[in-house]
């Protein structure tokens, strides 16, 4: 006769009360584990950037006069100058200026341009494992920017205003993130670890679970004596 294992929620809870001792133990080791491993073997990323901005054509930095129009007229500007900024043009001339060892597809991936809210400036970045080259390629890109718009558009309408700083902190990864990630695995494992070792116990432990295992019910108990050894 076959029979199925009914769960006991009760029991179960009290399982996991008792085995609190594994819960902290496999935390604690996915904690520690996730931390040392994104400390000593995940390679940090830093992100410096390059502040430019967008005048008139022959204007001076000085010029303030901004109407809706220009400011649309702008927007658009730096969609073609986000797509300038990532030509073969633009990438391989600061690849060649700065000796560098990396690929087009590679370089491309690491760029950053983004714009600042409700004005004309525009960051370009680059991200790299050396925070010194990471600010070198974004002064040098924004460079060879300013020189492309010259040569593709004919215009001299970008300067660049802030040369980007050595970043001293990573943008990635996140040290803490990562370890209570680690520690959440190892809570969940031991957990399903618990409850994997509860469901495959057949161990009789009381009337109910004889019930269970032969479908009868127990009408009584033959009490245990004991009898002084001689």
């Amino acid at each position: 006769m076959e029979t199925t294992k009914e769960v006991n929620f009760k029991e179960l809870l009290e399982i996991i009360i008792k085995k609190w001792w594994l819960i902290l133990l496999l935390t604690v080791i996915g904690f520690g584990t996730a931390y040392i491993y994104t400390v000593k073997y995940v390679t940090p990323v830093y992100e410096a950037n390059t502040v430019l901005y967008i005048g008139q054509e022959g204007g001076s930095l000085g010029s303030i006069d901004v109407s809706l129009g220009q400011l649309n007229a702008n927007s658009q500007l730096l969609v073609d100058y986000k797509q300038i900024a990532s030509t073969r043009l633009v990438i391989n001339e600061v690849i060649k200026n700065l000796g560098l060892n990396i690929s087009y597809d590679e370089f491309k991936d690491n760029v950053i341009i983004e714009s600042v809210l409700d004005s004309r400036l525009f960051t370009v970045g680059f991200r790299h494992s050396d925070p010194q080259i990471a600010k070198q390629i974004a002064d040098e890109l924004a460079k060879q920017l300013t020189v492309a718009v010259l040569q593709i558009v004919g215009v001299e309408n970008i300067r660049i205003l802030d040369q980007a700083l050595v970043p001293q902190a990573p943008i990635s990864p996140n040290v803490l993130l990562n370890a209570v990630i680690g520690g959440l695995l190892g809570f969940f494992i031991s957990l399903f670890v618990i409850i994997l070792m509860f469901l495959i116990n057949d161990t009789i432990r009381n009337d109910e679970d004889i019930e269970n295992l032969i479908g009868v019910a127990v009408l009584g108990d033959i009490p245990e004596f004991k009898g002084e050894a001689r």
